[in-house]
């Protein structure tokens, strides 16, 4: 379906040449799909370069974005698996299971920080019991690593999809890039092009309708 639509727009914007378009047309068109200003300007090569960055770019930044779904939905389950944690869709969640062997751990850490803090410098008992409740994790989110090997494993898969997720942005920064060297490069080629835009007016009917009116010179 995405070539099929790709493949219309570039047919379409091939027969552009054939008409003078306002410069903030070949921007808009840039924007929307990088080269096409250009093919449009009879610059065929540079279009067809542009083109193809863009499809390179657009089909790794999809290709990641679906390995950092596989990831995220592995490394759940996995903890699932062998430390009996529930699936919930909380990132903090599971970069504490990623630090800690068990919840029991997580709470004695938490609760002495906590003394620390609200009994021996601070001394303020309500506190204390507010920041336990609402840090602490309960029975339900309770787990325990089977192994360290275990949690070993569950480390790498969260740096799969780390590493997945940095090149996924990777990608969209190079389909971002292309768009704006690509609507720079349309602002160049229409400025220094030959065609005059098309005159355009607009006029309301009696009947509420809009008229576009608009002439070509041969």
């Amino acid at each position: 379906m995405m070539r099929t639509i790709l493949f219309t727009l570039v047919l379409l914007f091939c027969a552009l040449p054939l008409f003078a378009l306002p410069r903030i047309a070949y921007v808009g068109m840039s924007a929307a799909l990088p080269g096409t200003a250009e093919l449009a300007l009879d610059k065929p090569i540079r279009g067809g370069v542009m083109l193809t960055a863009d499809l390179i770019s657009l089909i790794t930044w999809m290709g990641y974005r679906n390995e950092v779904a596989d990831y995220t939905d592995g490394y759940k389950r996995y903890a699932q698996q062998y430390a009996g944690v529930p699936i919930t869709t909380g990132d903090l969640y599971y970069r504490h299971i990623q630090s800690y062997n068990s919840s029991d751990d997580f709470n004695a850490n938490q609760e002495m920080m906590a003394r620390n803090y609200y009994l021996l410098y601070n001394y303020d008992p309500e506190a204390f019991a507010q920041y336990l409740e609402a840090n602490l994790y309960t029975e339900e989110e309770a787990w325990l690593w089977q192994s360290p090997d275990h949690q070993q494993e569950y480390r790498s898969l969260r740096r799969n999809r780390q590493k997945a997720a940095m090149y996924q942005n990777l990608a969209l920064g190079a389909l971002i890039l292309n768009r704006a060297i690509s609507v720079v490069d349309a602002l160049f080629l229409s400025s220094s092009s030959g065609k005059k835009a098309i005159p355009v007016s607009f006029e309301v009917t009696p009947d509420n309708s809009v008229l576009v009116n608009y002439s070509l010179e041969f």
